[in-house]
């Protein structure tokens, strides 16, 4: 891809500002707060929209910052590029944040469509992330950004077979997270609801049991009344039967009473008729009253034995009556316990829904072990392409003092000096620099083969000696289709005249 012009129509201080690329080096030169930052953005903004923030960090967000100066402007701009053998236009309005841009391929006349995929063809389908931690660099940050080694990781994860598949290895991960905690949330409920289960038929087991013990204190009661009712029952059904042979003989007695107490009666009736002395009146008259006591004492102790009998036969027949329910009852229960315990054996022994989702874990479990395995694998060979293709950039533009990077299983950096490996803390700062751009041109290797882009750098050499800028300006060179870089000075453009170097400069 080439980019061949900017339009930035209404974009930070710039109004209908028109800038021509070319091929190879183009140096943007200008002093400061000339707009090289605006325009170093516009490029990025161009292809990848601008986002705003909410609340109070949309006061100072990239897309306020940028917000064209004038009253009524529209926030808008062009870019004209060359990919292939076409030329296309980009156009964007900023004006509404996410706002669609339109995509036209002038050779061909076509109308192409961004929300369907057709810019990110042209940028090689690489991510944000991508192009900002590669091919554009801003100002005082060549230091990769947070998401790179996930995006260079996920792009090499099949690289050895096709060198093109995708892998996202940190997704995959995620989604295996995200299904071990829902089993495992899965079998805390089977667990929980299984636990309440044996809980619930342990209470109804214990309440049956309560219930039997009580059973059987009635029971002993009732048998021990009943078999005191028996006693009296059977002391009383003697005492009738007794009762019953003295009944015949005692007819004739209470016969013969009755009528001796008729003829008492009769007597002292004629006697006081005729007269008879008073001490024979008063004897009759207690032989009446003792005959008429004994007959009625006698009737009533016959009434009471057959009343008691009666009573007790009755109390007797109800206990009977209530033993039996109670047994029913008993045999009832027993019946209920069995099954209850044999319920609460069978809920202890069924484990299926459990053992069902312990496998579904213990297979998650195996899958992230392998991916972790395959990722510790990829990790190696991703960390051999990136340390090669390091290496030949650092020697390239340190001119060879340095030759070889090395990378832990980290992916953290060291330079290798032949005699020692040096962590970048312990490297000048513009070395560190140094460091890190290699790291930005070998991940555009790696990242960034389907197109290749446009190398945008601003204020990126500012620590470099004039030695080192040089050597890097012709790596660079050798390396890109085409530069844009921009300074605040002229010494990149001292440099590479005297280098011999062609290039196109700008100046704001």
């Amino acid at each position: 891809m080439i980019l061949n012009k900017l339009l930035l129509k209404s974009f930070g201080k710039f109004q209908n500002r028109e800038i021509v690329l070319k091929e190879g080096i183009n140096v943007v030169y200008g002093e400061n707060e000339s707009g090289k930052s605006t325009m170093h953005t516009f490029l990025r903004a161009m292809f990848f929209g601008l986002r705003r923030m909410r609340g109070k960090a949309s006061r100072t967000d990239t897309y306020t910052r940028y917000k064209p100066w004038g009253e009524n402007a529209r926030y808008e701009g062009i870019l004209w590029f060359t990919c292939g053998e076409k030329r296309f236009r980009l156009e964007r309005d900023f004006s509404v944040p996410q706002s669609p841009a339109t995509l036209f391929c002038e050779t061909d006349g076509e109308l192409l469509s961004v929300a369907d995929g057709d810019l990110d063809m042209l940028l090689g389908n690489i991510s944000e992330t991508v192009f900002q931690n590669t091919v554009f660099v801003p100002q005082a940050k060549s230091r990769t950004e947070e998401g790179l080694y996930t995006e260079l990781r996920d792009y090499l994860a099949d690289f050895q077979g096709t060198g093109d598949i995708r892998f996202n290895l940190e997704g995959a991960e995620e989604i295996l997270k995200g299904r071990k905690k829902f089993w495992e949330q899965k079998e805390k409920e089977e667990q929980q609801k299984k636990e309440q289960e044996e809980t619930r038929i342990r209470y109804k087991i214990q309440h049956e049991q309560a219930e039997m013990e009580n059973l059987e204190e009635n029971l002993k009661s009732l048998e021990k009344n009943s078999g005191m009712l028996k006693g009296q029952t059977a002391k009383l059904e003697r005492a009738e039967r007794e009762a019953e042979k003295q009944k015949k003989s005692s007819r004739r007695f209470q016969t013969i009473w009755r009528i001796w107490t008729v003829f008492l009666a009769v007597i002292a009736m004629l006697g006081i008729g005729n007269r008879i002395s008073f001490a024979v009146m008063a004897f009759l008259l207690c032989l009446l009253l003792a005959a008429g006591a004994g007959l009625w004492f006698y009737e009533k102790r016959q009434t009471f034995t057959e009343d008691a009998g009666r009573e007790n036969a009755e109390n007797y027949a109800r206990i009977r009556e209530r033993q039996k329910v109670l047994l029913e009852s008993q045999r009832e229960r027993v019946t209920r316990l069995e099954n209850l315990e044999e319920e609460y054996r069978e809920l202890r022994r069924n484990n299926e829904a459990l053992l069902r989702i312990r496998k579904e874990i213990r297979s998650i479990t195996l899958a992230m072990q392998k991916l972790q395995e395959a990722a510790k694998r990829m990790q190696g060979f991703t960390g051999g392409i990136l340390t090669r293709k390091m290496s030949e950039a650092i020697s390239g533009i340190t001119g060879g003092k340095y030759r070889q990077v090395v990378l832990d299983k980290n992916f953290q950096i060291y330079l290798d000096t032949e005699e020692t490996c040096l962590e970048l803390h312990q490297v000048s700062y513009g070395t560190a620099e140094q460091v890190y751009l290699s790291l930005r041109m070998a991940c555009r290797e790696i990242l960034c083969r389907e197109e290749e882009l446009p190398l945008v750098l601003d204020e990126t050499f500012a620590m470099y000696d004039r030695r080192r800028l040089l050597e890097t300006l012709k790596y660079i060179s050798q390396r890109n289709s085409q530069v844009i870089l921009f300074s605040c000075n002229k010494r990149e453009i001292e440099i590479l005249g005297e280098a011999g170097i062609t290039f196109h400069c700008i100046e704001l």
